[in-house]
């Protein structure tokens, strides 16, 4: 479908999610910062393999995040990759944090790229049912998509699939970069519809746990009910990209 057929998206509600490697010849840096999420991980390699993983959860909803660092070492060993994988056989990513196990997903594959690479995605109109979707590297768009609930119109080979079943898809025809760029906005893309909803409303990640159950490491069933909502955690004041992760500098 051609761009100018699109529905015009006009809405105030814009949500930015950025991701920033800073990659070496022995640790892989990565920071993410959006609206309700603030982490940084550390990810040492010798070259072939992950050997060590710390992560400092600096801005999380629920109060036991921080607690995932330890389902995080399931990835010591780990060998690096020139291609993201989709899913690893021996790690559940349901047990992990659903945003640390994306980032260190990609990290298996960034860390064999010395040098810095940064991600900006956007969403306007972030919680309705149309919505603009861009995901930028170092400044250049890589994916300009209307999104109508989650099914991409586009004008690139995501025209008409839907994000919610897309990955086996991906894995099978997309080049590494694309394949990389669908990971990283896909779940951008997700948490944004979560913009404008007061999280603070809910108590508990166990109050949440009929839409929520299994998702990730806090909604397990045996400690959702001790997630305790961190109130005013979730950032009302970004308005830009560059207002996530200042102290890393202006978005490119």
């Amino acid at each position: 479908m051609p761009v100018q057929a699109m529905q015009a998206i006009d809405s105030p509600h814009v949500f930015y999610r950025r991701v920033i490697f800073e990659v070496s010849t022995s640790e892989c840096r990565v920071a993410m910062e959006d609206e309700h999420h603030f982490f940084v991980l550390n990810i040492g390699h010798d070259g072939q393999r992950i050997t060590s993983v710390s992560s400092d959860a600096r801005r999380t909803p629920w109060s036991i995040c921080p607690q995932a660092e330890r389902k995080l070492q399931e990835f010591v060993g780990q060998p690096l990759r020139q291609r993201i994988a989709v899913n690893l056989a021996d790690i559940d990513g349901k047990q992990q944090c659903t945003h640390q196990y994306d980032l260190l997903m990609v990290a298996l594959s960034q860390a064999l790229r010395p040098g810095r690479r940064e991600y900006v995605a956007k969403v306007v109109g972030a919680m309705h049912e149309h919505r603009h979707a861009e995901l930028f590297l170092d400044g250049e768009k890589l994916l300009d998509w209307r999104l109508r609930g989650t099914r991409i119109e586009s004008q690139d080979a995501f025209d008409q699939r839907d994000l919610r079943t897309l990955m086996p898809w991906a894995e099978a025809c997309l080049d590494d970069q694309t394949l990389e760029a669908l990971y990283v906005q896909r779940r951008a893309v997700m948490v944004a519809a979560s913009k404008g909803f007061n999280l603070d409303m809910i108590a508990n990640a166990g109050v949440a746990m009929k839409a929520r159950a299994g998702a990730c490491f806090v909604f397990q069933p045996e400690r959702a009910d001790s997630a305790l909502r961190i109130i005013g955690s979730t950032r009302g004041d970004v308005n830009h990209a560059d207002d996530l992760l200042t102290e890393w500098g202006k978005a490119r």
